[in-house]
């Protein structure tokens, strides 16, 4: 690796005249990987400009028998086989604004940045992606004393950066020069600080639609493992009935062939991270996790001996007192976007409309930098009067389906009037060539409910809207959704 000093000297000068780092983190599936890292390195994860219609994926070449090499985050948004991944184009423009960036490259480094993105083999687990970050932060900061290091650093971290960057503040460095010395704050966007029921319907599950490579790679994958519920999500319901009385377990407890030791090993991690955190001072650096709260997400989930069900209604056994609104993004649950140190905190996070491929370019970040950086007087971030929920729509639909299949989508009016004063509810599917379809949602017991047409295999967009809302004004909510051949997903 090349050596490469901060932008910003240590007496102010320079770039964002702060002297501060801002260190990127994008989520699983967010980094480009490739061969090599030189101009012809050849992309495996990526798919550039490659048609989605043949999923610009073979599960075969995203093993964990080849380590590759990070050279980047996607710039458009993506399918992985079993999620969809978002592009960070929009968060880069953002951030380019506010200083010099370096968007990833080890083969192009920019010396004089002061904004620097991080991709990692997201398939490969928090530690070894934490390693990566510290060498990166350390060559970027070479030759500063520890004292012009301390605070210096930014972070922020889109879902499984997340973890990665609460690894490294936590269990690297010795005494003295303990990673989190070097950081100002941490923002955390839509992070599952506390696991995703999500993963674990993945693991155990499988991918959707039975995508067999995918199902394979979420298998093995130690990234995933690291994404399971850290706290007890499974009720055991062996007995047959899912309201007996059966214990609460957590994912290592599961008799599922090839879960325990895994799951158990993530587990011990997640305990490591958090008694790190524990420990640090409350001058040490700042924790802002900006969750997405109103939409439906899985949350919990039953075990009857054969078959795992996820479900996204918050069983009254899973105890979420003082933040039972916070209903999650659609991917983490509202309550694990939140560390566990500051689960007495309700009022800590920053709670945002949007979905979970959205929170990776959530004005909020602008904003918080912005005071971190100090471009920015107190009064333009602060605002006593903002609510703690506002009005929102929650939105439920699945992000995967198959090629010509219906496409069911629900929403739900969270913290103002559930008929919407009788505005009318549409729905819009959009694909990648600008070609639209629209229907309006009909409302049923304070649920409005729609089907989107089936389509061809590809990216869509999915927006609703709700206007002129008595009292509330428009409301919007988004999200994109894959559309599957499932005779191209192949292993």
């Amino acid at each position: 690796m090349v050596p490469l000093r901060c932008g910003v000297s240590s007496d102010g000068g320079g770039g964002m005249g702060s002297g501060h780092l801002v260190v990127v983190l994008p989520g699983i599936g967010g980094s480009v990987l490739a061969r090599g890292t030189d101009w012809d390195a050849e992309v495996v994860w990526d798919a550039g400009k490659r048609s989605v219609a043949r999923l610009a994926f073979r599960s075969d070449r995203l093993g964990v028998d080849e380590r590759l090499t990070p050279i980047g985050v996607t710039r458009s948004m993506k399918f992985m086989g079993f999620t969809v991944v978002p592009g960070y184009e929009r968060l880069l423009s953002g951030l380019s604004m506010l200083g010099t960036l370096d968007p990833g490259h080890p083969g192009r480094p920019v010396p004089d940045a002061d904004i620097v993105v991080v991709p990692y083999d997201f398939r490969f687990g928090i530690m070894a992606a934490a390693e990566r970050l510290d060498a990166v932060v350390r060559a970027r900061l070479e030759g500063l004393s520890p004292a012009e290091r301390a605070g210096r650093v930014v972070v922020v971290a889109h879902s499984l950066g997340g973890l990665v960057a609460r690894a490294w503040m936590g269990l690297v460095g010795q005494a003295g020069e303990e990673r989190w010395r070097w950081c100002r704050a941490l923002v955390s966007l839509g992070t599952p600080h506390r696991g995703a029921p999500k993963a674990l319907d993945w693991v155990v599950n499988g991918a959707p639609l039975g995508l067999p490579g995918p199902t394979r790679l979420v298998r093995e994958w130690p990234s995933v493992a690291e994404l399971l519920p850290r706290y007890p999500a499974v009720r055991d319901v062996r007995v047959g009935d899912p309201t007996a009385e059966g214990a609460a377990l957590y994912p290592y407890e599961m008799p599922v062939l090839g879960l325990g030791q895994r799951a158990r090993e993530a587990y011990e991690l997640h305990e490591q991270i958090l008694e790190a955190w524990e420990s640090m001072p409350r001058s040490g650096p700042e924790m802002v996790a900006c969750i997405g709260w109103p939409h439906p997400t899985p949350d919990a989930a039953y075990w009857d001996g054969a078959k795992l069900t996820v479900v996204k209604e918050r069983p009254s056994w899973l105890e979420a007192r003082g933040w039972e609104s916070d209903v999650g993004d659609g991917t983490v649950p509202g309550i694990s976007a939140v560390p566990i140190e500051q689960d007495q905190d309700v009022d800590g996070p920053r709670r945002l409309p949007d979905r979970h491929i959205r929170l990776a370019s959530a004005d909020v970040v602008l904003e918080l930098l912005r005071k971190y950086l100090e471009v920015e007087p107190p009064s333009k971030y602060r605002d006593p009067r903002r609510p703690r929920h506002a009005p929102s729509l929650g939105l439920d639909v699945e992000e995967v389906h198959a090629a010509g299949k219906a496409i069911p989508v629900s929403v739900i009016a969270r913290e103002t009037d559930p008929a919407l004063g009788g505005q009318p509810v549409w729905a819009r599917l959009t694909a990648a060539d600008g070609s639209a379809v629209r229907v309006r949602l009909d409302p049923e017991g304070g649920v409005f409910r729609g089907v989107l047409p089936g389509r061809p295999p590809g990216l869509f967009g999915v927006r609703v809207d709700a206007r002129a809302v008595p009292g509330v004004g428009d409301l919007t909510c988004a999200d994109t959704v894959a559309v599957v051949d499932e005779g191209l997903a192949g292993g």
